[in-house]
């Protein structure tokens, strides 16, 4: 099981995803206030898990996925009341107690991860596939009470994942350049987990169209963002980076009106979720927790601008789209430690 927490933490990221974003779109997608309560859902659901991260490394013995899903189910139950207040007062709750998963996933797979970062690459891409499927549900009056049931039962897996915490385990993951400065390893992995997390608002998808439009797009980011810690792991995290960096830009620019030309350079897109967490995480071995926080701040801090309009026309232009892309290529290259394939050849190269 322990080899299988990535999958189990899959399940239980996909759970908490559906339950919210049913929520939302079931009570309050055409509503007045469902503007406001999409901002603040996403603040109270990212920008306190770098707090919570904190907490999680420092108080080892607490739980912050059963804590997480208390919140989630009693904020969730709130819907079930008929009367506006007591759901909007849920929906804080829920959102909240959605930060706290998200923390508890972290840190189930990333002590127990070793040199590995798919475990955390394919938990963190169950979100994409409860974001779509919580989506619909909500948008197709399917009652709420079907999402709140499904976070219910997988709910159980958290208590499954929390009977293998064991000692924790300092992360071996070697993707950070070591002769470089920390603080400038963190700050350049911000940066660019920043701005990749706002590119993907100008992604040009004048394809999407239609329900299975959107389904196949939140599968194949799903698809990317676990590919990208599984191809790290198999062939180099830095070879991962660069060529599904470099490639996903002429995909995205092509298929403006070509679906399975812009599925790939999305997935493609997608994989360096996982390459910047691994940066973080081997910059700061003895703060894995925190180092996913980072990452979820920067993720957090790059999405608020595309929620105004005109960054979003900003972002859209095939100029703008390629100087960034290009800009965090560099970045990546420019951070990250050679795979170790390449280590070895050099070592032969050197002593021939």
């Amino acid at each position: 099981m322990k080899k299988h927490l990535g999958e189990l933490w899959f399940l239980i990221h996909f759970a908490l995803e559906i339950i919210c974003y049913q929520f939302y779109y079931f009570y309050f997608g055409n509503a007045i206030i469902a503007g406001m309560l999409a901002l603040i859902y996403d603040i109270l659901a990212f920008a306190p898990q770098l707090f919570i991260a904190f907490f999680a490394e420092k108080f080892p013995k607490m739980s912050c996925g059963i804590v997480g899903a208390v919140m989630v189910l009693a904020g969730g139950a709130c819907g079930f009341v008929p009367n506006e207040t007591v759901k909007i007062i849920g929906f804080l709750v829920l959102s909240l107690g959605n930060a706290f998963v998200h923390v508890g996933g972290a840190e189930a797979t990333v002590y127990r991860c070793e040199n590995k970062i798919a475990p955390s690459a394919i938990f963190i891409a169950g979100g994409a596939l409860g974001v779509v499927t919580g989506r619909l549900l909500g948008q197709y009056s399917i009652p709420f009470i079907v999402g709140w049931l499904i976070m219910l039962v997988f709910s159980a897996l958290i208590f499954v994942s929390d009977k293998f915490k064991g000692e924790r385990m300092t992360p071996s993951i070697k993707m950070a350049d070591t002769k470089k400065p920390v603080p400038l390893i963190i700050f350049i992995a911000f940066f660019v987990v920043s701005v990749r997390g706002l590119l993907s608002y100008g992604i040009p998808m004048g394809w999407n169209k239609g329900v299975m439009h959107t389904i196949l797009l939140f599968s194949m980011m799903a698809l990317g963002k676990a590919l990208g810690g599984i191809l790290s792991d198999k062939l180099g995290a830095k070879k991962t980076a660069l060529i599904s960096t470099g490639l996903s830009l002429p995909f995205i620019l092509l298929g403006g009106e070509n679906m399975w030309i812009s599925l790939f350079g999305i997935a493609l897109f997608s994989m360096t979720t996982a390459t910047t967490l691994g940066i973080l995480i081997s910059a700061t071995p003895k703060h894995p927790v925190v180092a996913y926080g980072i990452s979820v701040t920067g993720l957090l801090i790059g999405s608020l601008p595309a929620t105004i309009p005109s960054v979003k026309g900003f972002i859209s232009n095939e100029i703008v789209l390629s100087v960034f892309t290009v800009i965090c290529f560099a970045m990546l290259w420019f951070i990250m430690s050679p795979d170790k394939k390449t280590v070895k050849k050099e070592v032969k190269d050197n002593a021939t």
